[in-house]
């Protein structure tokens, strides 16, 4: 009688034994996935659905830079002063990165003149500006491109000859979609910002 009860007490701690194992180890699958498929937070810039052409006329949402540092600013090709110096202070920034990190750093500059701004143009504008590979160059409807503003906090005000006065504005985005460092103004110093990038690539 004895003898089975011990034997029955051993049978019913092995069964508890074996149902806590699994449990556990599904506990850890199911975090390990959440850390694997993290959710883009309220504040990125992902949540943009709106449909963008580039300059290959491909089209593309925000979301496909997700998983990439991304420097950006908003311009129009046919600026004569400002939008220039702040591709100059972008291509700055890409002088300074090694080739390792360039590899997680993608340059994207949004326009913010859809009337004139065609694939064609922002083509001939990466041209003239000696734009590699890395840099992508989008145009959208006036409601995108004043949807984006906003979102980014850059101003933009339509001029009678068809320029604009605008905001002069560098982001730098991190893998989420999270606005990490912005550069005001032309000629500024990129220390932090410099920082910044690379301590995300490591």
């Amino acid at each position: 009688m004895k003898t089975t009860i011990l034997l029955l007490l051993c049978f019913l701690m092995l069964s508890c034994n074996n149902n806590q194992e699994p449990s556990e180890k599904s506990c850890c699958k199911s975090k390990t996935k959440e850390d694997l498929h993290k959710k883009i937070s309220g504040e990125s810039i992902y949540n943009l659905a709106t449909i963008w052409t580039t300059q290959d006329n491909d089209s593309l949402q925000m979301k496909e830079f997700s998983g990439y540092i991304v420097i950006s600013a908003m311009v129009f090709t046919h600026c004569e002063s400002a939008c220039p110096r702040i591709v100059a202070d972008m291509q700055r920034i890409e002088s300074k990165l090694t080739d390792k990190e360039m590899e997680s750093v993608k340059f994207l500059l949004v326009s913010m003149d859809p009337e004139r701004d065609t694939p064609a143009r922002l083509r001939e504008f990466a041209t003239e500006h000696k734009l590699n590979d890395r840099w992508t160059l989008i145009c959208s409807s006036q409601d995108a491109t004043q949807e984006i503003a906003n979102v980014l906090g850059v101003r933009i005000k339509k001029l009678e000859d068809g320029g604009f006065d605008h905001s002069n504005i560098i982001h730098v985005f991190d893998q989420g979609g999270i606005i990490i460092r912005q550069q005001n103004g032309f000629d500024a110093e990129q220390i932090e910002i410099l920082q910044a990038i690379k301590s995300l690539t490591h």
